[in-house]
């Protein structure tokens, strides 16, 4: 059995305008336990825990922004951050335990602002020993393919060194990679997270909870810049890009797509070559290293690739000095993922969606009535609303437009 979980989920979320303000006493006021924090963020004046039935903790919520409704900051008064407690990481159903939680209370979800994807295990399915393959990769007889950014944890044992983590990208990137050893660093504070313990025992990962083997984990790091999924497939041995789906929570909610995903962020972050070099050269110094493309691939687990394959995506890479138009779609769509008004919002899908088709490539700044024509156009052949409904989303547009707050 495959040990993968969760270890991370944070969502960005709009409260359910008629029951503002969602605080600490709505929740006491239907019936949960809270416990409050007595300082919030930099962001978010207040930060308190929900519990759930049976009196554990739940949900960690950040909510009223210190900048209220802010241009500058991007954030509504309605803006909050919903956060699995680790416990609560580890349950049967994480993913959907949070969404039926954001359901009953009427948040609105508007992106997943980190998730953390993580497999425990013992042996590589290639059979290699973790630790081993570490150090080899240390010693520089593999190289990664992408994110060659490393950071490197362990102990100077005199006659040797005990690594026992190595991160990869950058802290801006949009995934961030680690292995390290499990086992070391719950021993080290205590095993105050039994729970995680018990999902070794539970995946047939560990035999004697109390009696721990050196179990080692892969952790994949999904930032808030992760926009899509971007769905290929494998024609005749090579990946082709069929079509793209956003970046959800529907795409953890079962262990099966956890695992999927793995596969997945593991084929692009978790690749390594043998370090190989080209003929043969008289001394160490003068041999020419191959390019890492046609060395040989060092393989470590066994997936299935003859299925439909998943790869994350992020947000629109836009140069903004040759195009103006790809500025505003850009604004556009950071202006949709901050505002609480769900029609406006719809609103500001269709255009982006017509925009990124270049259907309104002539769109200008310049307030002309062709402007407004194409805007109600965009919007009035992709939805069901009524004629008048039409021209105010379009006018609002417009004058968001005009006024230079979208742009």
């Amino acid at each position: 059995m495959r040990c993968v979980n969760v270890d991370w989920l944070e969502v960005y979320a709009f409260e359910d305008n008629s029951r503002f303000p969602m605080n600490a006493e709505y929740f006491r006021g239907k019936g949960y336990v809270v416990s409050e924090r007595d300082y919030g963020t930099r962001v978010y004046a207040e930060i308190f825990t929900v519990e759930n039935k049976h009196g554990e903790p739940f949900v960690e919520v950040r909510r009223a922004p210190m900048s209220g409704d802010s241009s500058f900051t991007g954030l509504s008064e309605l803006s909050c951050h919903l956060r699995l407690v680790n416990r609560a990481c580890y349950s049967n159903s994480p993913v959907r335990d949070l969404a039926e939680f954001m359901i009953e209370h009427g948040y609105i979800f508007q992106r997943i602002f980190r998730i953390d994807v993580c497999y425990d295990f013992r042996v590589f399915d290639s059979g290699d020993d973790p630790a081993r393959f570490l150090r080899r990769y240390i010693e520089n007889k593999y190289s990664k393919v992408n994110q060659c950014r490393v950071r490197v944890i362990g102990d100077d044992a005199w006659a040797s060194f005990d690594w026992e983590s190595v991160a990869w990208g950058a802290p801006s990137s949009m995934v961030g990679t680690k292995m390290y050893n499990k086992t070391k660093e719950l021993k080290a504070t205590g095993l105050k997270k039994p729970w995680i313990v018990q999902s070794w025992f539970a995946s047939g990962l560990i035999d004697d909870p109390l009696n721990l083997p050196d179990v080692w984990r892969i952790e994949f790091s999904l930032h808030s810049s992760a926009r899509n999924w971007i769905v290929i497939e494998d024609a005749d041995a090579k990946r082709s890009r069929k079509r793209a789906i956003p970046h959800r929570l529907d795409l953890f909610d079962s262990r099966d797509k956890l695992w999927q995903r793995f596969e997945e962020l593991a084929h692009h972050y978790f690749q390594f070559r043998h370090v190989e070099y080209v003929g043969q050269a008289n001394s160490e110094s003068e041999r020419k290293l191959k390019r890492k493309d046609v060395c040989r691939e060092k393989r470590l687990f066994d997936f299935n690739k003859d299925r439909e394959f998943y790869k994350i995506d992020g947000l629109p890479r836009i140069d903004y000095s040759n195009d103006r138009v790809n500025g505003l779609l850009h604004q556009l769509i950071k202006y949709r993922e901050h505002h609480p008004d769900m029609d406006l919002r719809k609103a500001c899908d269709i255009v982006i969606d017509y925009m990124e088709r270049r259907e309104l490539s002539k769109l200008t700044k310049t307030g002309t009535a062709d402007e407004i024509n194409q805007i109600r156009l965009a919007i009035a052949t992709r939805t069901n609303w009524d004629y008048q409904t039409v021209l105010e989303k379009a006018e609002e547009i417009h004058r968001l437009i005009k006024d230079k707050e979208i742009w």
